[in-house]
């Protein structure tokens, strides 16, 4: 099955050039995050926040490190997420956004998405 154009791979693009040109952001997250971004209910795409190493990077965790969280969402809602038209307790809420492992580290990322939704 080809895998579908994702607006998230803008957006985690857009939001590594940040964290490249600001280490201390991504480090601020201090936790390995995955984001399994999906299209019609299935995964497409995933990204890693390594917040340890302080980088982003497509795919699943790298050797040696271990999600801390993993976020599920919709390659639309992610959009709406980073761009700061969505926030994700509302998201969760309404189940667009799931959430498995440490749900207090999640909070950290708004501080990424803050800066993003700056753009």
């Amino acid at each position: 099955m080809p895998q579908e154009d994702l607006q998230a791979q803008v957006a985690f693009a857009e939001i590594n050039k940040r964290a490249q040109a600001q280490p201390t952001l991504v480090k601020k997250v201090g936790a390995v995050i995955v984001f399994d971004i999906t299209k019609g209910g299935n995964v497409q795409q995933s990204w890693t926040i390594d917040g340890k190493q302080g980088t982003i990077y497509e795919g699943k965790p790298k050797e040696g490190a271990t999600a801390q969280v993993t976020i599920t969402v919709d390659d639309d809602d992610f959009i709406q997420l980073a761009t700061g038209q969505a926030n994700a307790p509302a998201l969760f809420a309404k189940g667009k956004l799931k959430v498995k492992g440490n749900v207090m580290l999640a909070q950290k990322l708004s501080t990424l998405f803050k800066e993003q939704s700056k753009l």
